[in-house]
């Protein structure tokens, strides 16, 4: 069995059939997971620990002196990917996305779990990684050179690839207060630009706020950052191409 630290790993693992248990508490942030005690007794009974790495996991020392000789491998795709990915959110980039899973396939071989059933699903999850591919190939011509705040810019992965430009976050840190000066001084950049929208989460709080002040659109998209029982990682991010999709035909065109 292999311990996910984060949805998005968990349901590669069991889009892929592999054995995994899910570490990240239902319906919490990957940035605000504490450790408790069920993530420890669950991490000791694993084979592997499959995690981001870099920033995102902030509690994995912590498991770590926990479990001290107990402490299954940490497998960080930060630590294996090449090159090293610069933003920890790989998940919304595919490329790197596909590069995580073909690198659980490699552990699961190691491990003798590499079965037929295993290998058909890698095969079927190369091409939804495809398909969207495609879909988001598509949206490149109509976002490419556009502004956007985000509320938590975990978006960067995949608006880097589209060719746009983010002016930051309006809220860097999810566990620190919202910064008066900072919040001032993206506005007033993002005045000086032609700001296409503000991209965020939720419906609701300071992004619709910022937006409705800057008169731009407010998109809510999923960062798919919190597990989500019912939508998988390619509906999921399907999903986020349609909302960025409806952006794009909002937008006047580019001469």
């Amino acid at each position: 069995m292999y311990a996910a630290t984060i949805g998005v790993i968990y349901d590669w693992l069991k889009q892929l059939e592999l054995p995994a248990v899910l570490l990240q508490p239902r319906g919490m942030d990957a940035h605000e997971v504490m450790l408790n005690v069920r993530m420890v007794r669950q991490a000791a009974r694993a084979r592997r620990i499959v995690a981001i790495g870099g920033s995102l996991e902030g509690y994995l020392p912590a498991l770590e002196r926990a479990l001290g000789k107990r402490c299954p491998p940490i497998m960080r795709f930060m630590t294996h990917l090449r090159p090293t990915p610069s933003d920890p959110h790989l998940w919304l980039d595919l490329e790197q996305a596909r590069a995580c899973c073909a690198l659980i396939l490699r552990w699961a071989s190691e491990d003798g779990l590499l079965t037929n059933r295993v290998r058909q699903a890698w095969r079927r999850m190369q091409l939804l990684f495809r398909q969207l591919e495609v879909r988001r190939d598509a949206l490149r011509t109509p976002l490419q050179g556009r502004y956007y705040l985000a509320l938590h810019d975990a978006y960067r992965p995949l608006t880097h690839r589209l060719g746009m430009h983010s002016l930051g976050s309006l809220l860097p840190h999810e566990e620190q207060p919202i910064s008066l000066q900072r919040l001032r001084q993206l506005i007033e950049r993002a005045r000086r630009v032609p700001l296409a929208c503000v991209l965020s989460s939720t419906s609701e709080g300071l992004a619709a706020a910022v937006a409705q002040h800057l008169r731009v659109p407010l998109i809510v998209a999923d960062t798919l950052e919190q597990y989500d029982p019912e939508r998988n990682y390619f509906l999921r991010y399907s999903n986020l191409l349609t909302d960025l999709q409806r952006l794009a035909e909002s937008l006047p065109r580019v001469a």
